[in-house]
């Protein structure tokens, strides 16, 4: 029990950490909750298996095998969400996010069977330093790269696009864990050393497009939410609330305070809807001809507006 919470524990710290990278649109929990599952069931099953079909030499396997399968497996999963949740999947930073949390539930179940071999050789202290804080983020960040690669490709117009980002984004994810995996098998400072590197040069470029895509989204708000202030659907001070956290955050805090339970819930949905209109309104813009996406845009006005009304009942 004891080894399942050294697993356990960092990994929660690390989907809390995701799930604050999303500043905007917050994901469905179902499917956020799903995408975490898969990894850490059947994604670890499959590479299990594959990897022991194809077989070879204990540096190959490694290096080569555990890489490519394991990146394929969990982008998979991704490429999943992409394709039949599309509508929940607005660009890089939910590429990230998705690719991130397949990959801590794979790290879940991998380090706790690491941990249980760990116990009987005599070494699970420095296997629970090394793989769940020196390198826990290691197979959030290597399946975020093929996430990143297919938010890429939601945000262009060309549908068909992602067959060729999603291969790309894989090659990156795959190339990063191989280089990780051929260091640390050496077992030699110098190794570790490579590793730190590249597994840090990796997470690094992770949360620079993480930060790049927080200022267009931001951008995409201001942009499209602007004609709704304009039309009377929003107020001004509503606008500038959804564009910063902590304008959000004392609103929703005040009104809890203030007003109670239910305004402070409706709070949340007007928001919520507001923002989620201000994305739909982007891809439509995009995609002119998809008729669902200007149904769902008149939807989410009407939303917005009769949230709104309520808010303003409840004053």
């Amino acid at each position: 029990m004891n080894l399942f919470l050294a697993a356990l524990l960092p990994t929660l710290i690390y989907l809390a950490l995701f799930w604050w990278l999303d500043k905007y649109e917050k994901e469905p929990w179902g499917l956020f909750l799903a995408a975490f599952l898969y990894g850490s069931i059947p994604a670890v099953l499959l590479a299990i298996v594959v990897e022991v079909v194809v077989g070879g030499g204990e540096f190959f396997a490694m290096a080569i095998v555990a890489p490519i399968v394991e990146e394929c497996v969990k982008g998979f999963a991704v490429l999943l969400v992409f394709l039949i949740w599309r509508r929940e999947f607005d660009g890089i930073l939910d590429g990230i996010l998705y690719g991130a949390v397949v990959g801590l539930g794979f790290a879940l179940v991998e380090n706790f069977f690491y941990f249980l071999q760990g116990a009987e050789e005599g070494s699970v202290v420095a296997l629970i330093l090394l793989r769940s804080f020196a390198f826990g983020l290691n197979h959030a960040f290597f399946t975020a790269f093929t996430g990143a690669a297919l938010g890429l490709a939601r945000q262009s117009p060309r549908r068909g696009i992602w067959m060729v980002y999603f291969p790309l984004g894989l090659a990156v994810a795959t190339t990063f864990h191989a280089i990780h995996n051929a260091s640390v098998s050496s077992q030699a400072c110098a190794g570790l050393g490579i590793a730190f590197l590249s597994d840090y040069v990796g997470l690094i470029l992770i949360l620079v497009f993480g930060i790049l895509t927080w200022r267009q989204e931001k951008r995409w708000i201001r942009e499209e939410l602007n004609e709704e202030v304009a039309a009377g659907l929003l107020a001004a001070s509503d606008l500038e609330a959804l564009l910063s956290l902590r304008r959000r955050i004392w609103a929703r805090s005040w009104t809890l305070r203030k007003r109670g339970w239910k305004a402070w819930r409706t709070l949340g949905q007007y928001m919520a809807k507001a923002t989620e209109l201000a994305f739909r309104k982007h891809h439509l813009r995009r995609d002119p001809g998809d008729k669902k996406l200007a149904q769902d845009v008149l939807t989410l006005r009407q939303n917005v507006n009769e949230l709104r009304a309520a808010l303003l009942r409840s004053a």
